[in-house]
């Protein structure tokens, strides 16, 4: 057996989750040939999403990335074990490593926008979002969404709202959407509206505990409008 077939039914164990066996095969791929870097990469990968073993998905990326250090995906699957660490420094410069091979790599972009998003570098984070509508138009309810929590975060509520509509306009199935602007009616004091958003998410998603903190909220609120 070569390094290719092993590696082949390693990722086939793999994409059936079966994680035990292949972790076998791509430790079998590394015997055969120790100087490519994929066998290294995929385990990491099941060290890191499936496993939740974050030091030998360290030890596996860091080798992936030093025999293969022009692959934006190796850069951008550290960063994302970086955040399972809590590391975010880390994982903000192996996003800006993977925009270093690939400038246009939307994902790396749209986390490192959703992270700016947090430190309130919102002026960063908003050019981000945008370049991601650019670059991925089929994820454009979701980008809007962000971009609605954004706006909510500025309190630029006419914007905040611009934003869900055109989420829910792209997909009007989306929760997440219905949260957001479920509490960005609540703010402004429209309750009608916002109930009946929070509703919509809670007929999709019934056990959805934001959602239900946020329409507890809104009644408080509602209740205390009303003395």
């Amino acid at each position: 057996m070569d390094y290719q077939e092993a590696l082949k039914k390693g990722v086939e164990a793999k994409n059936y989750e079966r994680f035990e066996e292949a972790l076998e095969w791509f430790a079998q791929a590394i015997a055969l040939d120790n100087n490519q870097p994929q066998a290294y990469f995929y385990r990491a990968n099941i060290y890191n999403h499936s496993l939740k073993e974050y030091g030998k998905a360290l030890e596996d990326y860091d080798k992936a990335i030093e025999l293969k250090p022009n692959d934006e995906g190796y850069f951008y699957n550290r960063a994302l074990l970086f955040l399972n660490m809590g590391d975010v420094d880390a994982a903000l410069e192996d996003y800006n490593s993977a925009l270093a091979v690939n400038p246009d790599y939307a994902l790396a972009i749209w986390d490192k926008a959703l992270i700016e998003m947090d430190m309130e570098e919102f002026e960063s984070a908003l050019e981000g979002l945008n370049r991601v509508l650019e670059l991925s138009p089929y994820s454009a309810a979701i980008v809007y969404k962000d971009k609605g929590n954004l706006y909510y975060k500025l309190e630029e509520w006419e914007l905040s709202l611009e934003s869900f509509n055109k989420s829910l306009e792209l997909d009007p199935y989306y929760t997440y959407a219905y949260k957001g602007r479920g509490s960005l009616y609540t703010v402004l004091n429209r309750f009608d509206e916002a109930e009946a958003d929070l509703n919509k998410a809670l007929e999709y998603a019934p056990d959805d505990r934001d959602a239900l903190q946020r329409m507890e909220f809104l009644k408080k609120k509602r209740e205390n409008a009303g003395k």
